[in-house]
């Protein structure tokens, strides 16, 4: 694969149970072995290091606070006091009432690690829907707030950074269904409102497209029949709105379910 073809920064976002996670894990594994330099960072979620080390999955863990820890360090040029003053009740209270500070900083954080290797490439399986928002637009909104200043400075270049299509791109992950569909899109058309101009719709778990159910000869129940009715009738209602259209698995093991994903990844670039 010609990785200059992939965005640097990769943002995997959508409702919760969407299978966006499971979608995450098995893109960075798929331009892994397709030779490219990459790695899965699950931003304010524990990553499963477990998984990924059976998996092969390169990742890079780093949470908000950590990343908030390292950015003040760097501006002090002391960890000790970075690490003593995240500790206090302000800086816990501030965290916790403006959550899109810590994400912005993280934000910048990948953007930065990214900056400093250009051969590298992060998939970010990023928060849900609403708080993937948030994440852009915090930048807005603190840059406003400040004004001017290092702070400022630093968010300046995130912008550069987010606002060149060609170095990132942000998937939806939706299901099959109208309601769902019509969230994603709503999804994305905040996304555009922010200027996020690169954001592709992907659909996850459609069962009309599933190798065990078409290759059975006995009948479908009439639930499973009047789903697999519905989901075309989607699919046909939003035709080409969609980047990839992802069967469903008939596997509740989530290693089968990644190496399964990955088969269906080809021409996502």
């Amino acid at each position: 694969m010609d990785s200059s073809k992939v965005p640097r920064l990769i943002v995997v976002t959508g409702k919760g149970g969407v299978g966006k996670t499971s979608l995450a894990l098995a893109i960075t594994k798929h331009l892994h072995e397709s030779g490219v330099k990459v790695l899965y960072n699950s931003f304010d979620q524990i990553t499963n290091e477990k998984l990924c080390d059976q998996m092969e999955i390169p990742y890079w863990e780093m949470s908000t606070g950590k990343s908030a820890e390292t950015y003040i360090a760097k501006k002090l040029g002391s960890e000790m006091v970075a690490g003593w003053i995240m500790k206090t009740p302000f800086f816990k209270s501030l965290f916790n009432m403006i959550p899109g500070l810590g994400m912005m900083i993280l934000l910048g954080h990948i953007i930065e690690k990214l900056q400093n290797d250009p051969d590298l490439h992060i998939v970010m399986d990023s928060p849900s829907s609403g708080h993937a928002i948030t994440m852009f637009e915090s930048s807005h909104n603190f840059k406003e707030m400040f004004g001017k200043g290092m702070i400022v400075d630093d968010i300046n270049r995130m912008h550069q950074f987010i606002y060149n299509e060609k170095r990132l791109r942000t998937i939806v992950v939706t299901l099959p269904t109208l309601m769902a569909v019509n969230e994603g899109i709503d999804l994305k058309k905040s996304l555009n409102d922010l200027e996020i101009s690169n954001v592709s719709l992907i659909v996850n778990d459609a069962i009309h497209l599933s190798d065990e159910l078409n290759n059975q000869d006995e009948e479908l129940p009439s639930f499973l029949a009047k789903k697999v009715e519905m989901e075309k009738e989607v699919v046909s209602e939003f035709e080409g709105k969609f980047a990839k259209i992802l069967p469903h698995l008939s596997t509740s093991n989530e290693v089968e379910n990644i190496k399964g994903l990955t088969k269906h990844l080809e021409g996502l670039w």
